[in-house]
């Protein structure tokens, strides 16, 4: 491991995590000069449209760079000495070659389908998800909108079974760097759609938009990363086929970044207290973020309207 040198003085305890890190802890902050370059280009094509609004890009740059800072500390502190116990009880050991990593990538990608299809129909995750579904624009500053919390919400637990197979953890947690990387080049409205080859195994622009779309018959579909084989295979795919209404069902309007991290949380818990049987009450919890209580599935519904506040849909 080749450990961060700071350049700056920081708290001890502090210093003593991030002192912990290597290169590949910093793969997403280092490539962030990239990611404002291409954010510049697209704001200067669409600058005579309303593609971008800078209220609502400067509250996703905000978002994502706190996101990127705070998973750091969290994956040093936390998620690597949990994923590094699972790696010691591992089936076997895998050693990271060129060929051997592409496979590695692979089980990651598919790991990420099954986090990002948990994200959108179980409550509890989607309440850190919403963050990023929440723009009403789509364009690179998009991809950047992540929450704070995704990491307290357990993100990171769907890609365990990678450690446990006998991958080291932090390859698996740079492999996911490399596929969130490959996704942010795909939250834009500057391209169009590319050849069908590449459509049908890549996530595209074009599948992407749909994914973030509000309309209907886009909700829940397109949970893919780099890949839309499995969407394919498991029949979450739509194709892009009209115009792409973004956002949630009910949508936050407001550009204040902590209110945009927890406003779901807020709602959730607020769901969770309302008077009724315990069961049915910690079912917000696990349920998809559309449930609501109903003289039929609860003796004692809740006397508040259905919120349709999701992005998800019955």
């Amino acid at each position: 491991m080749l450990p961060i040198q700071l350049p700056i003085e920081v708290p001890s305890a502090l210093a003593s995590i991030l002192a912990e890190t290597d290169w590949r802890d910093w793969f997403l902050i280092g490539l962030t000069p990239l990611f404002v370059l291409v954010v510049a280009l697209e704001w200067w094509r669409f600058r005579k449209t309303r593609i971008y609004d800078w209220r609502d890009s400067l509250a996703s740059m905000n978002l994502g760079g706190a996101y990127m800072l705070v998973d750091v500390l969290w994956v040093v502190a936390v998620i690597l000495p949990a994923m590094d116990w699972v790696y010691a009880h591992r089936l076997t050991t895998i050693e990271v070659t060129p060929l051997s990593f592409v496979a590695l990538y692979l089980g990651v990608e598919f790991c990420y389908y099954w986090f990002h299809r948990a994200s959108h129909r179980i409550r509890w995750f989607w309440a850190a998800h919403v963050v990023h579904h929440a723009s009403e624009h789509m364009n690179f500053t998009t991809a950047m909108r992540q929450s704070w919390l995704y990491s307290f919400a357990g993100n990171w637990l769907f890609y365990v079974p990678m450690a446990w197979i006998g991958f080291d953890p932090r390859w698996v947690l740079f492999a996911l760097s490399a596929n969130l990387a490959y996704q942010f080049f795909i939250h834009t409205q500057w391209v169009d759609r590319l050849p069908a080859w590449v459509e049908g195994v890549f996530n595209t622009p074009s599948h992407h938009r749909a994914h973030h779309g509000r309309n209907p018959q886009y909700i829940d579909h397109n949970y893919g990363g780099t890949l839309i084989v499995f969407d394919r295979l498991f029949g979450t795919f739509v194709e892009e086929d009209a115009p792409v209404e973004y956002g949630i069902v009910r949508q936050v309007h407001s550009h204040n970044v902590l209110w945009l991290t927890v406003h779901e949380w807020v709602d959730m818990i607020r769901d969770v207290l309302q008077p009724g049987p315990l069961a049915t009450r910690l079912k917000h919890i696990w349920a998809p973020p559309e449930w609501t209580r109903t003289p039929d599935n609860c003796a004692h519904a809740s006397s508040s309207p259905p919120r349709p506040d999701q992005h998800s849909a019955a």
